[in-house]
């Protein structure tokens, strides 16, 4: 790559820079005062931690390689896929199949969970080495809703948790986090009493997301767990990047007909970062909140579970490049997301995305896919 002279977006706003890159990792990163007024934006590496790219049976709502697509489009280097699939990725077998359909189909980095919710698949869980083993304990999409009095048994593993619950469940959550030292991550929080609860029991072992959905939108869409109320809204903006660690688009996506048939879910890995950034740029979001949620606490949620991820001198190269001369509506019939629907549509938002970089080279262009550009699992320390 040589060096790039770019505006970027860092926890105390936009400064002038100066990168270099070799070998896929930052050589040397320069930053300056406030940067010059400029149409484009450097931001640091943006892993969406909450995906659904459905795939297996359900190619005709998403498949890998569109999902992917996607999220390069949408400014993310990595994402984690979640794994109520059909078949769901609870047994050793699924999960390997699985890891090789990434490897050989997705275009950005990614990252595996594994699913509990009955004994086989406890018995399964020391064999397989996701991100997250995930546990369901209210129903969701494809009903793997975690069998009673099994969940301390899940958190003795010792293993990392992700947890789909409601409030009760995430007490025992906490709890069992608590007692075990078991690392445990709360996915897509909504209600201002779950953000009370954190607030006042969040140890270090425990973290949590939040949705744009969530926090731009109120109404009947159907998603898990319901739009949020204006308190609820409110109390999520006010814990982002503090209480809430991190923002993940939970992109689930769905085909028209079956959206229009109350299925659960949002089309959101493209739309996730053009819209935190236009909090960020009409300050609703502090820089330092900003760049919390979404890039310093998910490269600390990441390397505190042993992988390589990041943005930095001496560090991997993914960042992404915005477009921010000007406004635009958000279209999803230009999605490359199979799920060509979302309830942002319209929405004008204050940046776009014009380039994807992933491991010291661009991947995304101006709206085209590099020929190279193929995704890896993310690796651990010293692997």
């Amino acid at each position: 790559m040589g060096s790039l002279n770019i505006n970027i977006l860092t926890a105390s706003g936009i400064k002038a820079s100066r990168i270099s890159v070799e070998e896929g990792i930052v050589s040397s990163l320069d930053i300056y005062g406030p940067g010059p007024k400029d149409k484009l934006l450097l931001v640091p590496s943006f892993i969406d931690m909450h995906v659904h790219f459905r795939d297996f049976e359900q190619k005709e709502k998403e498949t890998v390689r569109t999902g992917s697509m996607a999220a390069l489009a949408g400014g993310a280097s990595a994402v984690c896929d979640m794994p109520n699939t059909v078949p769901p990725v609870s047994d050793k077998g699924t999960f390997e199949r699985r890891r090789e359909l990434f490897s050989e189909n997705s275009l950005c980095d990614f990252l595996i969970n594994y699913c509990v919710y009955d004994q086989r698949s406890l018995a399964e869980a020391s064999s397989v080495d996701p991100l997250f083993i995930k546990v369901f304990l209210e129903e969701t999409t494809g009903s793997y809703t975690l069998e009673d009095g099994m969940l301390e048994d899940v958190f003795k593993l010792g293993r990392p948790i992700a947890l789909h619950s409601h409030i009760e469940g995430i007490k025992r959550g906490i709890k069992y986090s608590d007692k075990y030292g078991t690392p445990l991550h709360i996915c897509h929080v909504s209600t201002r009493e779950i953000v009370d609860l954190l607030s006042r029991h969040k140890g270090p072992n425990v973290t949590c997301e939040a949705t744009p959905h969530h926090l731009f939108l109120s109404g009947d869409y159907e998603v898990k767990p319901p739009l949020c109320i204006e308190r609820d809204r409110k109390a999520l903006w006010a814990a982002l990047g503090t209480t809430i660690d991190i923002v993940a688009s939970d992109h689930a996506p769905h085909t028209l007909e079956d959206k229009i048939g109350g299925a659960y879910g949002i089309s959101g890995v493209e739309t996730s970062l053009p819209l935190m950034y236009t909090a960020l740029n009409r300050r609703m979001i502090s820089p330092e909140r900003y760049y919390r949620c979404m890039h310093l606490n998910q490269v600390r949620i990441l390397r505190r579970l042993g992988r390589r991820f990041g943005f930095g001198e001496g560090v991997r190269a993914d960042f992404c490049i915005l477009d921010i001369s000007d406004t635009v509506k958000i279209d999803p019939s230009r999605f490359y997301s199979k799920a060509k629907h979302s309830p942002f549509e319209g929405m004008e938002i204050d940046a776009s995305v014009s380039e994807t970089w992933v491991r010291g080279k661009p991947f995304f262009v101006d709206g085209k896919f590099q020929e190279y550009c193929k995704g890896e699992e993310i690796k651990k320390y010293g692997a």
